[in-house]
C-alpha cells in the first residue's frame, strides 16, 4: 500500500461563509432588477385604470339613452288604451317631456362623442327626427281623441321607427362597448407586456443569479464531483485507487477520511463478492421455476373471475331491465322472458315459456310486417320498428321492438333476442301534440295552419273538378268592447259560442276555422255558383241575430263577412284570403253586420290609395304641388276684396289628382302638415306681392285641416310667414270645418283662441254640410261663416234652400259674423245673396280658380271694368 502524504496546512475558509457571500451578491442584484420591473408595471396599471374610467362615461350615457327610449315607447304604446281626455292629455304631456329629455340627452351625447362616432350618431339623429314626426302625429291624433288613428300611426309608423332607433342605439352601444373593450384591451395588453418584460427581466435576473451561483458552485462542484466519482467507484467495487487531497476545507478533510474508509471496504468487498455470486446463482434458478408456475395459475384464476363477474352482472340486469327481454328458440318457442315483459303484457312467464310465440301479433300488424321481420332475422340481420300488440286483458298497446339473431361460436343460429319498449304513452302524446298544432285550444276549431292546408287542398280539388270554392273571412263586430268592458274570460266565452253557432250554420263538407282573435274562416266547397253561398250566409245571419248570454249579460254581437270565390277572385289560398279580408273591411265600412263579395274595384281602390300616398310623399320636393287662387267679391259694390288659395297636384305617373282624392290621404298619413305649411308660406308670399303691386288690402283665405290645428307647428309657421313678408295679420283668414269642433270642443276652443291672438280671422267652412249647429258659432271665436255651395246651387228655385240660407244669414248677422257665400254661378244667385245681406261672394260667376299669372291678368281686367 502506498504511503499517504501529509497535506500542507492552509488557512481554513468554511462552506457557510463562501455560500453566504455569494448569496448576498445575487440577492442584491435580483432585488434591483425586481424593483425596476415593479415600477414599470405600476405605471402600466395606472394607465389601464385611466383608460377604464374614460370609457365608462360613453357607455353610461348610451345606457341612459336606451332607458329613456324604452320609457318613451311604453308611454306611446299606452296612448291607445286611454279614453279619458284629461288622462290622455296628461299622458301626452308626459310623452312630450320624455321626448324633450331624450332630445337633450341625445344632443349632449352627440356633442361629447361625435368626433369618434360621427356616422352612427348622424343615423340616430336622423331616425330620431323621423320618430319625433311620428310621435307628433300620434299626439295630434290622440289630442283629437282619434284612437283608431293613434293605433294605426303607432302600428305602422311609430313602432317601426321605434324599432329602427332602438336597433341603431343598440348597435352604437355595441360599438362603444367594443371600442371600450379594445381600449381597455390595449391598456391590458400594455400591462401584460410590461408584466411579460418584468418576467423576462426577472428570469434574466434569475439566470444571472444562477450563473453567478454556478460559477461559485463550479469551483465546489468540481471537487465534489471528484469525490462523487470516487464514491461511485467504491460503490461499483473499485476500491483499489486512492483519491488526491485538494483544498483546505471540509471537503479535504472528507477526502482524507474517505481514503481510510476505502481501504477497509476493499478488503470486505472482496469476501462479500465471492459469497454473493454463489447465492445469486441459486436464487435465480429457483425464481424462474416459481414464476412460471405462478403465471399459469394467475391466468386461470383471472379467466374464471371474469366469467363469474359477467354472469353475476348480466343475470339481474336482464331480469330487472325496464324493457321487455324475450329469448326465442329457432323453432319459435319461448325460452326466457323477464319481469318487465310479464308486467307489460299481463302474461306470466309460465304462460309464455315453451309455447309458440305470438309476439308479432299479425292480427294487428298484418302478415306483410310479420313476413318482413322473419325474412330479416332468418337472413342473419337485425330488425327494428314499431308494433301494435295486445295485453292479456285485451288492451292494445304500442311497442318499439328490436329483434336480432343469436349464433354460437360456430356461426350456427340458436336463438332470437327480442327487446321491446312500451311507447304507448309517447304515441298518445304525439297525437296530442299533433292535435294542438292543428286545432285552436279555445274553440276546438281548426287553427290557421290547418285551415290554410285545407284551403290549399280544396283549391286543388276545385280546380281538378271544375268547381267553385268560396272563402268567407268573418270578423265579430263589437268584440273588442266585450273584452274591454267584461274582461277576457267573457270574451273567450263569446268566442266559443260564436264558433258553435258558425258550425251549426254550415254544411258537413264545409270547414270552420279560427284565424285568431275574433276572426274566423269558412271554406265552402262543391259550389256550382257564387249564389250558392246565400243559404249559409242567411243561416249565419239568423244565428247571430239572437243575443249571446254571458253570465248575467245578454250581448248583441254581429258578424262582418267578406267573401272571395275561386277561381275569379284568386287562384291560390293566399290570394283568396287576402281578397276575402279586403271584402270584409268593405262590409265593415258599409255599416257592419253584413257581407260583401270581393270585386276588382276593392283591389284597385286600395292600389290607387297606396299609389297616391307613395307619390304624395315626394310631391313637394318634386315641385308637383301648386296653388290656384279664386277671387272673393264684395256683395255690395262688387269690388275684389280677397282670394282663396286652393291646392292642386299634378303627378307624372298619376296625372292630375283632385284634392278630394289626396287631401284625406294626406290627413291620415300626416303629410298634410308639411303640405299645409308650404301652402301658408307660398300663399302669404304671393298675396303680399300682389298687395305691393297695387291690389291693396287683399285678404287671403287658407283651408287648414284638424291635423294642422291640433299640432304645434301651425301657429309658428303663420307667425313666421306674416313677419317675413310683412303681411297684415287681420287680412289672413283660416278656414276650417265643423268636424274639428265636435271631436274635442274644449281643446278646440283653446287652440282657436290661441290662433286668434295672432290677429288673424277664423272662418267656419262648408257650413250646413256637417253638424250644422249655429251654437258652435256662438261658443267658438269665429269671425266668418262660409255657406256651402250645395245650398247656393238651387237657391233660385228651391224654397227650402232659400229659407235655410236666409235663416243662417240672419242669425249670423245677429252674432256679428261676416257671411261668405260659395258656389255663386249666376247673376240671379248673386243678387239674391246680396239681398240676404251676404257680405262676400265667391264662385264661377266671377271666376274659376286661377294660376298666379292668370289671376294677375284677370284682376287687372276686372278692376278696369
Amino acid at each position: 500500500m502506498m504511503q499517504q502524504k501529509e497535506p500542507q496546512v492552509k488557512p481554513r475558509i468554511s462552506f457557510k461563509r463562501k455560500l453566504l457571500t455569494g448569496a448576498t451578491v445575487v440577492m442584491v442584484f435580483i432585488f434591483m432588477l425586481l424593483s425596476l420591473g415593479n415600477s414599470v408595471i405600476q405605471r402600466a396599471a395606472e394607465r389601464q385604470e385611466q383608460v377604464r374610467k374614460e370609457t365608462v362615461k360613453p357607455l353610461a350615457d348610451m345606457s341612459n339613452l336606451q332607458s329613456q327610449m324604452y320609457r318613451l315607447r311604453v308611454t306611446e304604446a299606452n296612448l291607445p288604451q286611454i279614453h279619458d281626455y284629461f288622462a290622455l292629455a296628461a299622458e301626452i304631456a308626459e310623452m312630450e317631456k320624455q321626448v324633450e329629455t331624450f332630445a337633450e340627452s341625445l344632443v349632449s351625447f352627440a356633442q361629447a362623442n361625435r368626433s369618434v362616432y360621427k356616422d352612427p350618431i348622424r343615423q340616430i339623429e336622423q331616425n330620431w327626427l323621423l320618430l319625433t314626426e311620428s310621435l307628433e302625429q300620434v299626439e295630434q291624433a290622440a289630442s283629437s281623441m282619434d284612437i283608431d288613428e293613434v293605433i294605426r300611426l303607432s302600428t305602422y309608423q311609430a313602432h317601426p321607427r321605434f324599432d329602427t332607433l332602438i336597433i341603431k342605439l343598440e348597435k352604437l352601444s355595441q360599438l362603444i362597448e367594443r371600442d371600450a373593450e379594445q381600449s381597455y384591451q390595449l391598456a391590458a395588453d400594455d400591462l401584460e407586456n410590461q408584466r411579460h418584460n418584468f418576467l423576462i427581466i426577472s428570469v434574466a435576473a434569475m439566470f444571472i443569479g444562477v450563473a453567478l451561483l454556478l460559477l461559485f458552485a463550479r469551483y465546489l462542484s468540481g471537487r465534489v464531483n471528484y469525490l462523487h466519482d470516487a464514491f461511485n467507484q467504491v460503490a461499483a467495487g473499485k476500491v483499489d485507487d486512492e483519491i488526491d487531497i485538494r483544498g483546505n476545507d471540509e471537503l479535504a478533510e472528507l477526502a482524507v477520511a474517505f481514503n481510510a474508509m476505502r481501504e477497509k471496504v476493499a478488503t470486505r468487498q472482496r469476501a462479500l463478492n465471492q459469497a454473493r455470486e454463489e447465492l445469486e446463482i441459486r436464487v435465480e434458478q429457483r425464481t424462474e421455476e416459481l414464476s412460471d408456475t405462478n403465471l399459469r395459475l394467475q391466468a386461470e384464476i383471472d379467466e374464471r373471475r371474469k366469467m363469474e363477474e359477467e354472469l353475476r352482472i348480466l343475470s339481474p340486469a336482464v331480469a330487472q331491465s325496464p324493457v321487455s327481454v324475450i329469448i326465442v328458440r329457432v323453432d319459435g318457442s319461448v325460452e326466457y322472458v323477464n319481469q318487465a315483459f310479464t308486467d307489460c303484457s299481463g302474461y306470466s312467464a309460465e304462460e309464455i315459456k315453451d309455447g309458440p310465440t305470438n309476439l308479432l301479433n299479425e292480427e294487428q300488424n298484418g302478415a306483410e310486417v310479420s313476413n318482413e321481420i322473419w325474412a330479416a332475422v332468418n337472413a342473419g340481420e337485425e330488425w327494428r320498428g314499431e308494433l301494435c300488440n295486445q295485453r292479456k286483458s285485451g288492451e292494445l298497446y304500442w311497442e318499439y321492438t328490436h329483434i336480432s339473431p343469436v349464433a354460437d361460436e360456430n356461426g350456427v343460429l340458436t336463438h332470437y333476442l327480442v327487446i321491446k319498449v312500451d311507447i304507448t304513452e309517447r304515441k298518445e302524446q304525439d297525437q296530442k301534440i299533433l292535435y294542438q298544432a292543428r286545432y285552436d285550444a279555445l274553440t276546438e276549431l281548426p287553427n290557421r295552419t290547418l285551415a290554410m292546408d285545407r284551403l290549399a287542398q280544396s283549391v286543388i280539388y276545385a280546380q281538378r273538378n271544375n268547381e267553385k270554392l268560396a272563402l268567407m273571412f268573418i270578423d265579430l263586430d263589437g268584440f273588442k268592447n266585450v273584452n274591454d268592458s267584461l274582461g277576457h274570460e267573457m270574451g273567450d266565452a263569446l268566442l266559443v259560442q260564436a264558433a258553435q253557432r258558425l258550425k251549426r250554420s254550415v254544411r258537413d263538407s264545409d270547414t270552420v276555422a279560427r284565424l285568431g282573435g275574433d276572426e274566423f274562416l269558412l271554406i265552402m266547397t262543391h259550389l256550382p255558383s257564387r249564389e250558392a253561398c246565400q243559404p249559409v250566409l242567411n243561416k249565419i245571419s239568423k244565428a247571430f241575430s239572437q243575443p249571446f248570454k254571458l253570465g248575467n249579460n245578454e250581448l248583441s254581437v254581429t258578424p262582418s263577412i267578406g267573401l272571395a270565390v275561386y277561381p275569379e277572385d284568386g287562384q291560390d289560398g293566399a290570394v283568396l284570403l287576402r281578397n276575402a279580408d279586403l271584402a270584409m273591411y268593405q262590409a265593415k265600412e258599409a255599416g257592419k253586420n253584413t257581407y260583401h263579395f270581393f270585386n276588382q274595384s276593392i283591389h284597385e281602390n286600395l292600389r290607387k290609395r297606396i299609389d297616391i300616398e307613395n307619390q304624395l310623399k315626394g310631391a313637394l320636393e318634386r315641385d308637383e304641388v301648386y296653388l290656384l287662387y279664386q277671387p272673393i267679391i264684395d256683395a255690395v259694390d262688387k269690388s275684389l276684396v280677397g282670394v282663396e288659395a286652393l291646392i292642386r297636384w299634378e303627378n307624372s305617373d298619376l296625372g292630375r289628382v283632385m284634392p278630394d282624392e289626396f287631401i284625406g290621404i294626406a290627413e291620415q298619413s300626416g303629410l298634410i302638415v308639411p303640405i299645409g305649411n308650404w301652402v301658408v308660406e307660398t300663399a302669404v308670399a304671393q298675396v303680399s306681392q300682389w298687395q305691393k303691386s297695387g291690389l291693396g288690402r287683399l285678404s287671403l283665405s287658407i283651408n287648414v285641416s284638424p291635423r294642422q290645428i291640433n299640432g304645434n307647428e301651425l301657429k309658428p309657421v303663420i307667425q313666421s310667414a306674416i313677419e317675413k313678408h310683412n303681411f297684415p295679420a287681420d287680412q289672413l283668414m283660416l278656414e276650417m270645418t265643423e268636424g274639428l269642433l265636435i271631436r274635442n270642443p274644449q281643446e278646440a276652443s283653446k287652440i282657436l283662441t290661441d290662433l286668434k291672438d295672432i290677429g288673424l280671422k277664423l272662418a267656419m267652412d262648408d257650413f250646413g254640410t256637417g253638424y250644422s249647429s249655429l251654437s258652435n258659432l256662438k261658443k267658438f271665436p269665429f269671425d266668418i261663416l262660409k255657406i256651402d255651395r250645395t245650398f247656393v246651387r238651387d237657391i233660385e228655385h228651391d224654397a227650402e234652400d232659400l229659407s235655410l240660407v236666409s235663416a243662417a244669414a240672419s242669425m249670423s248677422k245677429g252674432l256679428g259674423l261676416t257671411i261668405v257665400a260659395e258656389g255663386v254661378e249666376t247673376l240671379q244667385q248673386a243678387e239674391i245673396l246680396s239681398e240676404m245681406h251676404c257680405d262676400r261672394l265667391q264662385g264661377f260667376y266671377f271666376s274659376r280658380p286661377l294660376s298666379v299669372d292668370t289671376f294677375w291678368e284677370w284682376s287687372q281686367q276686372y278692376l278696369e271694368h
